[in-house]
This record gives C-alpha cells, structure tokens and sequence, in this order.
C-alpha cells in the first residue's frame, strides 16, 4: 500500500511539474493523433480560438491542411519519427496573431511504451529571443551598410569599441583606433575635445563635427554606475558630407532656378544653366541642345563636348545626331522621355530640346532631373516673355501706325479740300506741297517738271524747309548714269524712296545738302495719270525710314489725286471759253477702229460726235459710206475699242451707227486728257484727226501720250485760234434745266441727223438706238426742245 501511494504520488508531482512548464507539450501516437497533452496547450488552444480540447484530434491532419511551408516540415519530420527514421525534429516557426508577432520552437521526440511509438511535441515560445536576434540583425546591417561610426570610450577617453561603415570616411579599419586615447586623436580638433569633456561630465551632447573633408552628426551619451559616476560614453556618428553637399546643391539649385526664371532670352536662359551646373550643382559636362524650327533638328546653344572631359566629340556626336533620328538626344525630344546611355543623360526640355548631362550616381541624376525642370520652366518662361514683348511692340507698332494713319487722312482730307478748291495747275501743286510740308514728319516738297530743252527737272512749286536745296542739286532724268531719286522717278516712271541719308544717299553732293536741311529720308513719286505724267512730287522727312510700306500707299494715293486734278483742269480748259489749240493729225493706226474699218471694208467714215451716257460711258456716232452694215458690225466686233456697236439708219449708201466704247480707245483718250474731238474723217490713209485744246494746256505730254498709246499717228498742224463763246451762262443753264435723258436723247437726235433735211434718221431708228419706244422719244426731245427755246428766248429778253 505504501508503495502505490509512492507512485501515485511520483505521478502527480509529474503531472503538477509538466502542467506547470510554459511549454505546450502534447503527445502523438503513431497516427498522429493527440492522446495528452499539458494544461498550457489547452490553454493556449482557448486563448486562440479553441472552444474544445484537441485530445483524439490528428496533429498531423492539422499540419496537412496549414498553408505555410514549416508546418508541412514538421508533418513530414513527425512521421519520419514515427518510422524511426529519425528520433528528434527542431524547428523554428512564426506564429503571428493579429495583436502581436509570435515566433516558436518545435521540438519533437520518439519515444515507446511497450511496442507502440509515440511522440512527444513541445513548443516553447521563444518571441524574445528571435526579437533580440532581429535587432542584432538590424543593427549589423545598419553598421554594415549606413555611413556612421559606433565607438566607446571609458571614463579615461580610451577608445574600447570603433566599428562602421562611416570609418572608411575616415580613413580608418574597424577597431583601429581601441586603445588609443580620444585626446590624442582628436586633439587637432578643438569641438571635438570639448564635446568629449562634456559628455565624460555626464550631459548627453549631440553636435556636428569636421574631420578633413567629411562632416560628421554625433551623438555622446554617457553610461553612469549605481553612484552616478560616468563609467564610459557610447556615441554614434553619422556622416552627414553627402547630405550636406546635396542640401548646398539644392540651395544653389533653388538660387539658380530664381535667376533663370529672371532671364528674359533663351540663349540666356542656356548660358546660365550650364554655369550654374557646372559652377555649383556638380554636373561638370553639361550641354543644352535646343530645336531650331528653320533646320527642324537640335542645335547646341550652350555647353560643348571637349576631349578629355568623359565625352568625346563622336559621342556628342551620336548623341545630337537628328539626321539619322536614331540618336538618344533626338528621341528623348521627339518621345518626351529621359534616356540614359554609358553614364550620359539625355532629359527632354518639353518642345524646347534636351538637357544633356554625365550623372554616375542617383543624386547626381536627381539634381540633373530637378536642374533640367527648371530649365524648361525658364525656357516657357522666356518664350512667354519673348511673345508678350513681341505683341507689346507690334501693338506699339500698331498704336503708332494708327495714329500716323490718321495724321496721313486727314492731311489727306486737307490736301483734297485743297485740291477741290483749285482752279488751276498752279494752284494744285502749290496747295500739295503747303499741305505735305505744313504737319507730320516732312520738311519739305516739290513739285517739278521734266523740261526737254535743258534736259532737267525744273521746280514749279515747293514749301517747307528748303534753304536754296533746289539749286544747289541739279535733276537730269535722261542721265541713266545718275542716282538722283527724282530723276529716276521721272525716267521710269515709279516710285523711288530713300530710307537714309546717311547710310544710302544718291550721291556725296546730294547727302550733304540733304543733311544740312536735316533731311534723313525721301520719297519721290511721279504725278501720272494714264499715260500722261505731269511731273514729279518730291517729299523730305527729318526721321529716318519714314517712307514705309503705309507711308509709301498713302502718298502713292496723294499723287495719283494730284495727276488726276490737273488732268480735270486741263480738261475743263478745253471745255470753256478762250482761246484754244487746234492740233491736226495724220492717222493710220490700225488699233483705232475707225482706220479698221477703212482698211477691212473700203469704206469712208466720217465722226459725228459724242454723247455722254448717264452710267458715265460714253457712245460715239458715225457714218460708213460704201460698205454694207454687216461688214461694219463685223470689224467692230473684232475691235476692242467697241463695247457694243448698233446701226441707226441707212440713207443714200450711207449708214449711221452710234457705238459705245471704251476707255482706252481713242476717242476716249482724247476726252480723258480734255480735248476735244471735232474732226475725224476717213476718206484715203492717212486719215485727218482734228481735236482742240485750250491755249495753255501741255501740248507736248499730251502729243506724247497719245503718240505712246497710238504709235501710227503724227501731228501734222497746230494753230492757236479764239473759240466761239456762248451767250451769258447759257452752258450752264442748259445743264441744269435738262435731265440726262433729255439731254442724250437731244444730242442723239442731232447727231443722228434727225434735224437734216431731209432726214438721215427717223424716230422710230433713234428711239431703237436709244432702247426706246418712238412716242417716249418724241415725248423727251419735245420735252427738251421746250426748256432749250425758253432759255434762249427769256436770255435774249
């Protein structure tokens, strides 16, 4: 009895020892299933999650199911025990829950009770341990791979423990320095003594020191006794040279980056990024290649390859080859991407270029990367500022052609009131050149005339600023040879301008009497109206490139009005009373269609006269004897002095037609340049032209005009004779008291031969040629034919 209860008591005290272990123990049998276990287990099976006991449950089943690799080990290793292949399994394993990270150990064992095997599991929580093992792990890693220095020195300042990656900064192999007093190491370096003592007093310092060319953050903190008493000083120190340099490059980068976005040209802009980047952000071959939209491929604008400096020029070739567009440099810009090539990086610059630089490291990429933003930056910026400087100044341009613009009409509007009021050639001109040199930039004008006798151009009028310039220059437009502007104008007909005196004088004589008067520019313009040129009109302005593209138009107009005024003069002259010229010529012309139709049919033709049309042409009428109307329409279908031509009547082998024509013919030119028609009569070849003038019209340019215009003519006679002059204002009352169309219809009816006796024209074949019913002809010439009796019956009264 006594030894049962020794066993039994031998049992429980087992029992007691293993529920009490921190230990998860549970035994297998040979099938893996749980027949014990301790009271930890089913302790820590509650605590995660188990409602009942795991006895009968099959560990290994478990092991089977779990995902993670060391539970399939441990499976395997178990079963191996089991079969007596092995007779222990050890295994690490995490066992994380979702409150905090757990790590164990699995320790299994063989053992038999009789012929049946078991095995015993255990598993001990070993969280602290592999805790500590992962800070070890990560201090040795840091001291391995970041830059800085572990030490320890006692309360002597005995070095007893110097390790780290930041030693090589120094120079140093790990541990070379144990033994050696921190005093004498550093004795060169005052802070670093006074850092030492105070930590050796017992403050934690923490301070930045220099060591050659390495800077260093420390950290001092010193380890007391149970007294108080400072036993050692541990101290990290971290080298800091990189981080501080990178700090100084982006300082200087942002310095850099507010003066670019200061500069206001992109060359500029260039200049100073390769400066700033090689002078201060340690990126020592750097160039900018920018795209010129004239060649479309990338052009240096700052920066070159030298041999000598890592990049040869076959490389900077390759690299800035957009001919093949294969190059790096050429698709980063076309890509917008960055390209990186032995060391070279290419950044594009957006639709600027690229940004080519060597980095070799990540910071210095990083500095490049952030550099060649804010070139771009300052390159948009630039290209802003060079549109808004662009638009300010043609909006200058445009403010200041506008103001000038309206100077010009309404010096314009002046020279036309002017021109209006002027009775006479003299007075046009005169009133030209007052109203030219009267405001705005000119100081000066003339108005000259090419005179064949002295073969020059003589002054008519002028006004300004003129101090005898006129006759200390001399004019000669035959002379080919000579520069004069006025001359030139003159000879060839256009416009001549000098835009500077002094750089682009016609000649030496000439810039000197210019410059004395302070002319700086000119422009001479050639009064011409068709072919006819009454002059010149000679402008100086005291401004230098005055005479442009608007000035110029305008002034153009300003001579055209002038030519076409004193062509209105001169043509009135030959409408009024006075003396006129009477000119005779000699006509064979085949381009006239009056000399066509003699040739081309036989026929005579005779000119009746003119009548105005009220939509301003005007319609001729003559007679063709001997020559059927169908050959007459024919010739003058072909002719191209006819607009439309239309048979009036026949009598007596003599037809009558009335012909609308143009401008260009030449009965037209010799109303356009006031003379008028009387006689023209086609008979033989050559035909005899008799047209009148008034007395002091320029004969000579008008027989030149037509004679250019006409080449088969010549004048044969000219005599001065006295016009008849009509009674009182009866011209003028006449013109008054008739509507166009009493006035046409008059004079077609009269030129028609409608009052002969007899007849040489009906009214029904006048009406037609009028496109008229005969009752609405009769109505208009009846009509006219009443205001024409009242007027000369109540003058005479």
């Amino acid at each position: 009895m006594g030894k049962r209860e020794d066993t039994v008591s031998h049992i429980d005290i087992d029992r007691l020892a293993l529920d009490t272990l921190p230990v998860n123990v549970a035994v297998l049998d040979e099938r893996g299933v749980v027949v014990a276990t301790n009271r930890t287990w089913e302790e820590f099976g509650r605590e995660n999650g188990l409602s009942t006991t795991t006895l009968g449950s099959s560990y290994l089943d478990v092991c089977d199911s779990a995902v993670e690799p060391t539970a399939n080990e441990a499976a395997k290793g178990i079963r191996e025990i089991l079969a007596g292949e092995r007779s222990k399994l050890s295994l690490e394993y995490p066992c994380h829950s979702p409150t905090e990270r757990r790590w164990f150990l699995l320790s299994a064992t063989g053992t038999k009770t009789g012929d049946k095997p078991y095995v015993v599991v255990a598993h001990l929580n070993i969280t602290n341990r592999k805790e500590r093992e992962l800070q070890v792990e990560r201090y040795q890693t840091i001291v391995q791979n970041v830059p800085l220095v572990l030490f320890v020195f006692d309360k002597d300042g005995t070095f007893t423990l110097s390790e780290g990656r930041g030693l090589a900064g120094l120079g140093l192999a790990e541990d070379e320095v144990v033994g050696e007093s921190v005093f004498d190491r550093y004795g060169e370096f005052p802070d670093i003594v006074v850092d030492c003592n105070r930590a050796l007093s017992g403050e934690r310092v923490h301070s930045k020191a220099r060591v050659g060319d390495r800077s260093f953050e420390v950290v001092y903190q010193p380890v007391v006794d149970d007294f108080g008493s400072v036993q050692r000083v541990v101290g990290v120190a971290i080298d800091v040279t990189k981080r501080e340099r990178h700090e100084q490059v982006l300082a200087a980068l942002s310095d850099l980056t507010r003066v670019l976005l200061e500069t206001e040209t992109t060359d500029e802009v260039c200049e100073i990024a390769v400066d700033g980047a090689e002078g201060v952000l340690d990126l020592p071959k750097t160039l900018i290649a920018l795209y010129d939209e004239t060649e479309r491929a990338l052009r240096i604008r700052a920066g070159e390859y030298r041999n000598g400096t890592g990049i040869d020029d076959s490389n900077a070739n390759e690299l800035l080859d957009v001919e093949s567009r294969d190059g790096p440099a050429w698709q980063s810009f076309i890509e917008n991407e960055p390209k990186f090539e032995e060391g070279i990086a290419v950044l594009p610059l957006g639709n600027h270029g690229v940004f080519v630089t060597k980095a070799e490291d990540e910071s210095a990429l990083d500095i490049a990367e952030l550099c060649s933003a804010a070139v771009e930056s300052a390159l948009g910026r630039a290209n802003r500022e060079r549109t808004l400087r662009e638009q300010e100044a043609t909006l200058r341009r445009q403010n200041a052609a506008l103001e000038r613009l309206n100077e010009l009409n309404e010096g314009i509007r002046r020279i036309d009131r002017a021109l209006v009021e002027a009775r006479s050639r003299d007075e046009i001109e005169r009133a030209v050149c007052t109203r030219l040199a009267s405001g705005g930039p000119y100081r000066f004008a003339w108005v000259g005339e090419n005179d064949p006798g002295p073969k020059a151009v003589v002054p008519r009028e002028s006004a300004g600023i003129g101090r005898g310039f006129l006759d200390a220059i001399s004019v000669s437009p035959d002379d080919v040879a000579s520069t004069d502007l006025t001359g030139i104008a003159v000879r060839t007909g256009r416009a001549q301008v000098v835009q500077d005196v002094l750089r682009d004088p016609p000649s030496e004589q000439w810039r000197r009497e210019a410059l004395k008067r302070g002319y700086r520019s000119a422009c001479a313009l050639p009064l011409r109206y068709e072919d006819a040129v009454y002059g010149v009109l000679t402008v100086y302005s005291d401004r230098r490139g005055t005479f442009d593209e608007l000035e110029r138009a305008v002034l153009d107009d300003v001579s055209q009005t002038v030519a076409f005024a004193i062509n209105a003069v001169e043509s009135k002259k030959a409408l009024v009373g006075g003396d006129v010229i009477e000119l005779q010529f000699d006509v064979i012309d085949s381009s006239i269609v009056f000399i066509s139709i003699k040739r081309e049919t036989g026929g005579s033709v005779e000119f009746m006269g003119v009548v105005s049309e009220p939509n301003g042409g005007v319609k001729t009428f003559f007679t063709v004897r001997d020559a059927t109307v169908e050959e007459v329409q024919a010739v003058a279908s072909r002719s191209l002095e006819i607009i439309d031509i239309e048979h009036v009547s026949d009598r007596n082998s003599t037809a009558l037609f009335s012909a609308t024509l143009t401008d260009s013919s030449f009965i037209g030119t010799l109303l356009d340049h006031g003379a008028v028609p009387e006689t023209f009569l086609v008979d033989d070849l050559p035909a005899r032209v008799v047209a009148r003038l008034p007395a002091n019209a320029d004969i000579r340019t008008f027989v030149e005009v037509l004679q250019r215009r006409f080449p088969g003519i010549e004048l044969r006679s000219r005599r001065q004779r006295e016009r008849a002059v009509t009674t009182g204002n009866f011209d003028v009352a006449l013109t008054e008291t008739l509507t166009n169309r009493q006035r046409e219809t008059l004079e077609t009816a009269y030129y028609s031969g409608f009052f002969d006796s007899p007849r040489k024209s009906t009214g029904e074949e006048v009406g037609r040629s009028l496109g008229i019913s005969q009752p609405t002809f009769q109505h208009h010439l009846r009509a006219a034919e009443r205001k024409l009796l009242s007027q000369l019956l109540e003058s005479s009264v």
